[in-house]
């Protein structure tokens, strides 16, 4: 695989495509995140025969800054990627922070995004009936967000990853996150942490489109309880808990959730189309 570009009037998205078949996914990454997928993810993909859109996100990776005060203002953005790639119907996959952007697509474009996969992903936490199920040192830290200037956040996430890097010296995919991780000294990190505590710019609560969340009881990064608080703040949504990851060591719960959550709904896609 390869990246893909598409220009747009202040910049450009960086992005790469596995498979060709239907229906298009649209997915979006986490806090450390890229245009790569795994090995066991693009072999999933090609199986359930969909095609599946991965995009960077401002700052992240080869895609270019852009000027974002709320999540909302994404949807500029993709408004020219629906245009460059023709996109007419699609399923939003947001995976961890990626939610925020799975949202934020559905609401704006109704007619395009057909249903919302949600994968341990960040909830709205800027409502205090969500972020009240995080712990305190946790929403200390949220509310920080609002006050530090983006240079601090940025400083901070260099070095939190510079360890976690070491530790991943022979995995090729996560090397190639990491870098693009790192792109503008973290920049894409620090801002999409500012923007998911302040008001996201739209209504959340007037999605229509159905929404699965899937979500690891354990998870230690978003609490379940906060997933389960969003059942109550979207129209129409379902939360599935995900299942043996209770053996898990705590710190890859959530990734493991994650990706059992993909595969699992991407098998429930293809056994469904197969059925019809």
């Amino acid at each position: 695989m390869s990246k893909q570009f598409i220009p747009l009037k202040d910049g450009k998205i960086a992005y790469q495509i596995y498979g060709q078949g239907q229906p298009t996914l649209i997915l979006f990454h986490g806090l450390i995140g890229s245009s790569w997928l795994s090995d066991e993810w693009v072999e999933a993909i090609e199986q359930a025969d969909v095609r599946c859109i991965v995009l960077e996100r401002p700052g992240y990776g080869d895609s270019s800054i852009f000027s974002i005060d709320c999540v909302a203002d994404w949807n500029i953005i993709f408004a020219q990627v629906i245009s460059a790639l023709k996109i007419q119907s699609a399923i939003a996959v947001g995976c961890s922070a990626g939610a925020v952007y799975a949202y934020a697509t559905a609401f704006a474009f109704p007619d395009i995004i057909t249903h919302v996969w949600v994968l341990d992903g960040v909830p709205a936490v800027f409502l205090e009936t969500v972020i009240r199920h995080y712990s305190r040192d946790d929403q200390i830290t949220y509310n920080r967000f609002l006050v530090r200037p983006i240079a601090e956040i940025q400083d901070d996430y260099a070095t939190w990853l510079k360890v976690f890097s070491e530790q991943q010296s022979d995995n090729p995919y996560m090397l190639n996150i990491l870098k693009d991780a790192r792109a503008n000294h973290y920049i894409g990190m620090a801002r999409e942490s500012q923007l998911q505590i302040r008001p996201w710019g739209f209504d959340i609560s007037a999605m229509q489109q159905p929404v699965t969340l899937w979500h690891a009881e354990n998870d230690a990064m978003v609490p379940y309880n906060a997933a389960r608080e969003m059942t109550h703040v979207l129209a129409n949504s379902t939360l599935v808990t995900a299942n043996d990851l209770d053996i898990s060591p705590e710190q890859t719960i959530h990734s493991e959730s994650i990706s059992q959550g993909f595969l699992h709904l991407l098998k429930q896609l293809q056994n469904y189309r197969d059925v019809d």
